[in-house]
C-alpha cells in the first residue's frame, strides 16, 4: 500500500527499519505525532506493534492510528477555536457534534475499539 508520511515501498526480503522510519518522520516534523501514535498504540493494544504482524497489515494499522490521532488533534483544535471565540459565527449544534465525535474517538482509542475490524476503513 502506498501512503503518506514519505512511504517508500519495500522490495521483497527487506524489513521495515523502525529506527530509520522514526528518524525520517522526525526530520519531516512528525516526531510529536509519532510519539502520540506510539503512546496510544501501546495503551490500546495496537496490532501493528506485534512482531508477527505482516508488513502490509502493520502499515494499514499504523496509518489507521496516525489518521485517528490526526483527526483527534483537528477536532481538539476546532473545539478550542470555537471556545476562544475566534470563530464569531459560533454554532452550538455544530460544536456539540464536534465534541461528540471527539469524545467517541478518544474512547475508541483508549479502549482499543479503534482496532476492531468494523472500525477499520
Amino acid at each position: 500500500m502506498g501512503g503518506g508520511a514519505g512511504d517508500r515501498s519495500l522490495t521483497p526480503g527487506q524489513t521495515l527499519d523502525s529506527a530509520g522510519l522514526r528518524r525520517h518522520l522526525a526530520g519531516s516534523g512528525h516526531d510529536a505525532l509519532v510519539r502520540e501514535v506510539e503512546k496510544a498504540a501501546a495503551k490500546s493494544g495496537a496490532p501493528f506493534l506485534a512482531a508477527s504482524a505482516p508488513l502490509a497489515e502493520a502499515r494499514v494499522r499504523w496509518s489507521q492510528g496516525f489518521a485517528a490521532l490526526t483527526r483527534l488533534a483537528g477536532l481538539d483544535a476546532a473545539l478550542a477555536s470555537a471556545k476562544s471565540g475566534a470563530d464569531t459565527a459560533f454554532d452550538a449544534s455544530a460544536f456539540s457534534r464536534l465534541k461528540s465525535e471527539r469524545d467517541a474517538l478518544r474512547r475508541a482509542i483508549k479502549t482499543g475499539a479503534i482496532w476492531d475490524d468494523a472500525a477499520a476503513s
